[in-house]
């Protein structure tokens, strides 16, 4: 697995954020996908499968207007 830690701007909240997302990664049936907000911190800690590109795609698109950084891990 592969972690995807964003950090959010001020425009929204981790929790919400992060239902969001998980029910644009069903719409597009991605699986195995761990999606976990951190309030306090304003982040959104995302662990993907291994070289799986078109599952990051997705989600840098989707996150594209809520992140002010990204690390990968």
């Amino acid at each position: 697995m592969r972690s995807l830690i964003y950090f959010l701007n001020d425009k929204m909240e981790a929790e919400q954020l992060a239902e969001d997302l998980k029910v644009q990664l069903e719409i597009n049936r991605f699986r195995n996908v761990m999606v976990v907000p951190v309030n306090e911190k304003k982040e959104l800690i995302i662990q993907v499968p291994e070289a799986n590109g078109e599952l990051e795609e997705a989600v840098e698109a989707f996150m594209a207007d809520y992140k002010e950084g990204v690390m990968l891990e």
